[in-house]
């Protein structure tokens, strides 16, 4: 890992050479007679724990890893190796998530991330170590709250998987476990020594989706949210037409002597270029209804900002039409409003997956139909095969998926076909990854699981923050610098280390 381990300290570092002794013999030289048998016991003994901590250097810097305190949060004594592991889980799940990105940013992902810079105060070291620690905290936090309702929560099975696919990982990479464990969770980590923190992790887990569970939102409440943010939901159906400017393009001349010269062009001539394209647009606005362009279901979030609150606005009505100018892109566009209205035809759909690295998915539905082939059967291979940890508890159960949950398009238009019904199964093999699906029923209409993901977004972020106020982050030997450093000017959760942020307009 890149986390560097503790220095010991120097003196018990540093190594008695000829030189230093023969330093030593003159100042005992110089001493009075009295003290040379003391001095010289005295470095007898310098000599000796140097020799001695060398042999015992690597077991007793282990079990300091393992049993001292590296930081505080709330009540809980996070050990070196308790750290590390968490620090190992937060950075390569950023790397994952973000890692084809990173480069554009400058950062070398096989390189010491101490010594890059995240932001003006902040290495990609001391990033990862604020990562860290938030997921520290959050585990902690609702492991405290697990406790204090008398939760519970067998995670061996999760945990016996996570070790076989770690073993199945170091085999693969034609190491040993020890070694694997050391290199994937830090330099003291061992299969027993984090092994509680494991355990920990998939309790936490279970703990979360319990009270997650009990912070659904009922129908009334989605009503409710609804007719407060009707134009977030609502479609529209509209006719535009597009007219742009024939703005005169740059000239490039060459001068007197010899050198290329390019003249922009002027103002006068990029309004008389608007006043044609504007008198195209009105000309436009007569056949608009014959000759527009038809736009049917857009969302708010998929209209352009330049017409947008035009066509939501509650004003509008069946046939207004309207010419708006874009003078940052020299064009007019051509309205027509035709209707808005909630789209209760988009239904989400209820699946159970099984995801693998492995091209075995009709071997896999082959052993499903041998065990009878139900969804009690689908539910029971999703452990043994499925590597989808997010879903893996659940049997593999997706619920509410909308048709832009899936990142296939074999597999969206599978599970939105008219003719699917539940039972039906598919096996499908795309960028190396298998997916295996059981078609449960249809869901909830779009709209609905939409508010009903936000309203839980809501209450759950909102449950978090206030139970990790409780566990505050002690370091007092200093060895967290983001703490001890001005918020850095990120903003964005892409990585993006200048913290802009870009606008994507959609037309």
């Amino acid at each position: 890992m890149s986390g560097k381990a503790t220095p010991q300290n120097e003196e018990t570092q540093k190594i008695v050479t000829k030189y230093d002794r023969k330093v030593q013999r003159r100042k005992e030289e110089e001493a009075r007679a009295k003290r040379e048998k003391q001095i010289s016991r005295i470095i007898g003994i310098a000599i000796l724990v140097v020799i001695v901590g060398a042999l015992l250097y690597s077991p007793i810097r282990k079990f300091v890893a393992a049993h001292s305190t590296y930081i505080t949060v709330g009540n809980h004594k996070i050990s070196e190796v308790e750290f590390d592991y968490y620090y190992a889980l937060a950075s390569n799940d950023y790397l994952d998530t973000y890692g084809e990105y990173l480069s554009y940013l400058g950062l070398n992902i096989y390189g010491s991330f101490e010594n890059q810079a995240y932001s003006d105060t902040m290495s990609w070291k001391d990033y990862f170590d604020q990562l860290a620690v938030e997921a520290i905290k959050q585990n902690k936090a609702l492991l405290d709250e697990a406790k204090a309702a008398g939760f519970t929560y067998d995670p061996s099975a999760e945990r016996d998987a996570f070790i076989q696919d770690s073993k199945e990982a170091a085999a693969e990479a034609g190491v040993t476990l020890g070694r694997y464990y050391r290199e994937t969770f830090g330099q003291y980590a061992t299969a027993s020594n984090i092994k509680p923190f494991i355990e920990e992790g998939y309790i936490a887990s279970a703990y979360y989706r319990a009270v997650a569970e009990s912070k659904e939102a009922g129908e009334a409440e989605i009503r409710a949210y609804y007719e407060e943010h009707t134009a977030t939901y609502d479609s529209v159906d509209y006719l535009l037409t597009q007219i742009d400017a024939e703005i005169p393009e740059a000239q490039t001349t060459t001068d007197a002597d010899g050198n290329e010269v390019t003249t922009e062009p002027t103002e006068e001539e990029i309004q008389a270029a608007m006043d044609a394209a504007k008198e195209q647009a009105d000309e436009a606005l007569l056949v608009i209804e014959e000759e527009g362009t038809e736009n049917i279901g857009r969302l708010q979030s998929g209209v352009s900002t330049y017409y947008r609150d035009w066509l939501y606005d509650d004003a509008r009505k069946e046939g207004d039409t309207t010419v708006i100018e874009d003078s940052n892109n020299h064009r007019y566009y051509v309205l027509m409003f035709e209707r808005r209205y909630l789209d209760e035809s988009l239904i989400t759909a209820n699946v159970r997956a099984i995801m693998t690295f492995s091209d075995n998915g009709e071997a896999i539905l082959a052993e499903w139909e041998a065990l009878g082939a139900t969804e009690e059967a689908f539910t029971s291979l999703v452990p043994k095969y499925s590597l989808d940890t997010y879903s893996s508890n659940s049997g593999g159960l997706y619920e509410d998926l909308n048709h832009s949950s899936l990142n296939s398009d074999t597999l969206n238009d599978w599970v939105f076909a008219v003719e699917r019904k539940a039972g039906d199964t598919v096996t499908v093999t795309e960028q190396g990854i298998t997916y295996v699906l059981y078609y449960i029923s249809q869901g909830r209409p779009e709209w609905q699981a939409s508010i009903a993901n936000t309203l839980l977004s809501d209450a759950m972020d909102e449950y978090m923050t206030e139970i990790q106020e409780k566990c505050e982050v002690s370091d007092p030997k200093g060895r967290l610098v983001y703490l001890k450093t001005p918020e850095p000017t990120v903003a964005d959760d892409t990585g993006a280390a200048d913290g802009t942020a870009v606008e994507n307009e959609t037309e």
